[in-house]
């Protein structure tokens, strides 16, 4: 693996449209929630990093409430796979995830900061365990200390 593995996986799409939307029910639907705000230098990334993920059965929430920058606008141009929620109020953070839990249906769900990346074949890798495991609650992976262009600098 070369210290630009993530960097390249989230510099363009390399989703298949067709895949995303098939909401295959064949596979754990995962829903996966991203609290934005002010995040325009790293939201595209962050979405490229689940989509990217190329998962048949995803629910994709971003929860940006009145966001100043042009987030919503790079949000806005994956729409048909991603559902742009808020309530308009701005209350931080945990009220952003909370909003967008409230509003997943997946079978397991997740939040991922607007600032943060999935690594190749997690969902595929999340899905197996939870095939496997399915009374466990909780399931976790390897972390990856990444910079701002995406390059691994630590593995935890």
């Amino acid at each position: 693996m070369t210290n630009t593995y993530l960097q390249d996986f989230v510099a363009k799409p390399l989703f298949k449209p067709s895949v995303i939307l098939s909401h295959d029910s064949l596979y754990p639907k995962i829903s996966v929630i991203t609290p934005s705000y002010n995040q325009e230098v790293f939201i595209e990334r962050t979405i490229l990093s689940v989509l990217n993920q190329n998962y048949p059965n995803v629910e994709y929430i971003i929860v940006d409430d009145r966001t100043p920058d042009n987030s919503n606008e790079i949000i806005r141009k994956y729409g048909e796979f991603v559902k742009l929620a808020g309530d308009g109020t701005n209350r931080g953070q945990t009220a952003a995830i909370n909003y967008g839990l409230r509003q997943a249906t997946g079978e397991i769900v997740t939040f991922q900061n607007a600032d943060d990346l999935y690594a190749p074949n997690a969902f595929y890798e999340l899905a197996k365990a939870y095939t496997q495991n399915p009374t466990a609650s909780v399931f976790f992976g390897n972390l990856y200390i990444i910079d701002e262009n995406d390059l691994i600098q630590n593995e935890m």
